[in-house]
């Protein structure tokens, strides 16, 4: 991490037509800039510091830079066709590309050359090693003509086929020749629920794999594990490509309902993601993808859909209703992953339109029915999903907080990465920001946990009033006018990665204070309804809770002061509650009893929400 402490310097404001809707948007980073049909998309992603390989310099050379815009281009010439000729449709060279309009450009991860920062570290718990899936060993005698049995049988055997009649999938009577015809007559077999043979294989000490998988809105992770020891084996994590078709759920909703195969591209992408992610932790664990025999999936209630092809459009209209809430077992070859051919996946239960499987993860790997005290569980994203537990009781609720938190419809907002400002301390007498930037480079932008510590420092301050205003008494090297109204001067120039001053407007304070009303109504009401005035213990979940400073997070109100100020940052916990179903089937079924004894509230018919909202939208002490 970096620190700058920002003075004032050579001063140049952004370019006036932020307003005009001409915006071109770099994802998966989430970098903004103004649209200019005269310059070629890798001169925009350099003014707005977002890194694109390009070897030769932006002569169209190398083909390094390759992209994926969306919107009215330039038309491609005879050469960069040439180039283009092995890639992807749709690709294009940012040095030889021109956006006509605003649009989104997708720059593909051997494109970039900074990689964003992707929770994947959970919380440390003890793994019950009770897995769904059995490892077994035998030695086998070949048939003979004195015994002449079918290979089926003489397998069948090794199992005690009558107290456990096993069914044989096609795929395994297909491997039974060249398993028998093994000299040493040694089979590994790997079996669920008593009851099915999922794999033969030659030999002892073989591999069963399992994947667990946190599929998030943002970021995808996969974890892979040795199913017959429980050893972690590698993690791979990469951003959600759907990300492209909207930062938020209902943008890719949105997409499937105006799309005719709207619904069925989605759903490719993220299979796709999710196979090479298991193709590249199983590289790296030096074993085969095609040992993965079983996957444990979680995610809110619009990727789990999506992953389905389940049609989301009662998710997009009152009273969001899933198509089911149920867990749901299915094999992996009938969405398209190329694990074992009877490997399945197992999707935990969703609990409502907007709390999906990644919440009942998150509860489960925090033990949200063992708490002892008023617990608060919040985890925070273009979604709020938060739990309130108390001893014998749960609520869940979900709140649309919108992409703010994640540096959404943020003027220099940005995802977690390099460049980002994660942390502020504002200088009490020149009113200087010093900046913690994530990897140590100059800043880009401001990520969430960067906009709540800004924010709340100047609300503190006094550069922002109660209200959310900019306080015209503060004006002066940092808070000055513009065009769209006041603005305070985050890092000058000459200190940043891109030409002009990185900023704070009014329309980003505004942002921000409607994703923490949001939130702190919805905490109000869980704790209305569970009778609870004061909390003891506030536990923060994924990348934004985790780099959330506590004390940032309660100056600005973002939810009430728990006891002794304990507040702890739990990691990526859905993730942790994917690896604790995989590897015990207790609590994969703990998994559905917290689902089934959760309480859901559903704040938008609420009578007491509104009211709330517009209370809790106060930057001021609301304990």
């Amino acid at each position: 991490m970096k620190d700058i402490s920002c003075l004032p310097g050579s001063s140049k404001s952004r370019p006036e037509a932020m307003d005009m809707g001409k915006e071109v948007v770099f994802q998966p980073i989430g970098r903004r800039v103004v649209a200019d049909p005269e310059k070629t998309i890798l001169d925009l992603a350099m003014a707005c510091g977002v890194d694109i390989q390009s070897a030769c310099g932006g002569k169209g050379l190398c083909g390094k830079c390759r992209v994926r815009p969306g919107g009215r281009v330039s038309e491609p010439s005879v050469h960069e066709t040439d180039l283009l000729k092995h890639g992807n449709d749709g690709d294009r060279l940012a040095c030889q590309t021109q956006l006509l309009q605003g649009g989104t450009v997708w720059v593909p991860e051997q494109s970039r050359t900074l990689k964003p920062v992707i929770l994947t570290r959970g919380l440390s718990t003890e793994l019950q090693m009770d897995p769904m899936l059995r490892t077994h060993e035998f030695k086998i005698t070949p048939p003979s003509p004195e015994d002449p049995k079918a290979l089926e049988d003489l397998l069948l055997e090794k199992f005690g086929q009558e107290a456990n009649p096993y069914h044989l999938p096609l795929s395994v009577f297909q491997n039974l020749p060249p398993i028998f015809m093994d000299k040493k007559g040694c089979l590994t077999a790997v079996t669920r629920y008593e009851n099915e043979i999922l794999d033969i294989a030659p030999g002892h000490g073989r591999h069963c794999i399992g994947l667990a998988v946190d599929l998030g809105t943002t970021t995808v992770v996969a974890y892979l594990f040795d199913l017959k020891n429980g050893r972690p084996l590698a993690v791979e994590a990469e951003m959600n490509p759907q990300v492209k078709y909207g930062d938020d759920v209902i943008s890719r909703i949105g997409f499937c309902l105006k799309t005719p195969q709207g619904k069925s591209a989605l759903s490719a992408q993220i299979r796709d993601c999710i196979d090479k992610l298991a193709a590249k932790a199983c590289k790296t664990a030096n074993v085969s993808s095609r040992r993965i025999m079983d996957c444990v999936m979680v995610g809110n209630t619009a990727m789990h859909h999506l992953f389905l092809e389940l049609d989301p459009v009662f998710l997009s209209q009152a009273p969001y209703m899933p198509v089911t809430k149920k867990a749901i077992d299915l094999k992996a070859r009938d969405v398209g992953l190329s694990f074992a051919p009877e490997a399945w996946i197992h999707w935990l239960p969703v609990k409502a339109g907007f709390v999906g499987a990644d919440t009942i993860s998150v509860a489960l790997a925090v033990r949200a029915d063992k708490v002892t005290r008023p617990t608060l569980i919040l985890d925070l994203g273009t979604n709020g999903e938060m739990i309130l537990a108390v001893p014998g009781r749960m609520v869940c609720c979900s709140t649309a907080a919108g992409p703010a938190f994640e540096g959404g419809h943020i003027t220099y907002g940005m995802r977690a990465g390099p460049g980002a400002v994660e942390q502020v301390v504002l200088d009490p007498i020149s009113h200087a920001c010093k900046l913690t930037v994530i990897g140590n480079v100059k800043p880009i932008g401001l990520c969430g946990s960067g906009l709540v510590s800004l924010i709340s420092q100047l609300a503190v301050a006094g550069f922002i009033t109660p209200g959310g205003s900019f306080n015209t008494q503060m004006m002066g090297s940092h808070l000055r006018a513009s065009s769209d109204g006041l603005e305070y001067v985050v890092v000058f120039a000459d200190q940043c990665d891109f030409d002009y001053d990185l900023v704070l407007t009014s329309q980003d304070v505004s942002e921000i204070q409607l994703a923490k009303g949001a939130i702190r109504a919805g905490v109000e009401i869980m704790m209305q309804e569970l009778g609870v005035t004061k909390l003891g213990e506030v536990l923060l979940a994924g990348a934004f809770g985790n780099y959330l400073d506590p004390q940032s997070a309660q100056q600005l109100g973002l939810f009430p002061l728990p006891d002794q100020n304990r507040v702890l940052g739990v990691g990526n916990a859905a993730g942790t509650g994917a690896i604790m179903a995989l590897i015990s089937s207790k609590d994969r079924n703990h998994a559905d009893v917290l689902s089934l004894n959760m309480q859901y509230l559903e704040l938008t018919t609420h009578p007491d929400f509104q009211e709330l909202f517009v209370d809790c939208m106060a930057f001021n002490d609301q304990d």
